[in-house]
């Protein structure tokens, strides 16, 4: 299979893209910082920065030469800033809030858009985001990130409508509580446990009708919306 992992400079999207290709599969990785590449010489390493469509728009292009289509897309991109640990709604600054709004919400718009013209039709495009998005597991945990993820949902939800059922499917994955840099203090499981998770589903070894079930976590398991 051709895989495109978004946001593979750490934690699980680096774990991830590594994975798949030890699987076999022809893998393409967008870093924010290229300096994160591990220098893989079997790995389509490219810059890829979400907020950046100009340069999302270049990165398809480049995947499209090398690789003709995509089967896969894993969007793992995405911030939790510092103040959003400590702060509320009522304190945080609006650009931190801003901030994260734009790479874990738009950011998902962007490069769906972008990579979506060199998607094989019925082909899976996983979009990382949160069961802290859910309107029914509510709290004031990071707060701001909690709402962009809230509408990385929303967006998974429109899109689909948007580009069909015979199209791309389009898919929201709650990655779990992993013990990395940005979710270590709520850590349940290792990031390999989620990566191992993603590739099942990449691979279509783990059963999913998201005709039923739009949101699931990296088992496979259906989300409250």
């Amino acid at each position: 299979m051709n895989i495109l992992v978004v946001g593979a400079d750490k934690g699980l999207g680096n774990i991830l893209y590594k994975k798949l290709r030890q699987r076999g599969h022809q893998v393409a990785a967008g870093f924010c910082d290229l300096k994160n590449a591990g220098g893989e010489n079997d790995v389509l390493c490219l810059p890829m920065d979400v907020t950046n469509e100009e340069q999302l728009k270049n990165d398809a292009e480049i995947i499209h030469e090398k690789f003709c289509a995509l089967d896969s897309v894993v969007s793992v991109a995405g911030i939790l800033l510092p103040s959003d640990r400590n702060e509320t709604l009522l304190t945080e600054p609006l650009e931190d809030i801003r901030r994260q709004l734009d790479v874990n919400a738009v950011g998902l718009v962007a490069a769906f858009r972008s990579f979506y013209p060199i998607m094989k039709r019925g082909s899976r495009y996983f979009a990382v985001t949160s069961e802290g998005g859910s309107f029914t597991l509510a709290g004031t945990l990071f707060p701001a990130y909690s709402v962009s993820k809230t509408a990385a949902n929303k967006f998974v939800q429109v899109l689909r409508l948007t580009v069909g059922p015979n199209a791309v499917d389009l898919i929201a994955v709650h990655p779990g509580r992993m013990n990395t840099e940005m979710g270590r203090t709520t850590a349940q499981i290792e990031p390999g446990e989620s990566a191992e998770g993603f590739c099942r589903l990449i691979e279509g070894k783990t059963p999913l009708d998201s005709g039923k079930n739009w949101f699931i976590d990296y088992t496979g398991k259906p989300m409250p919306v």
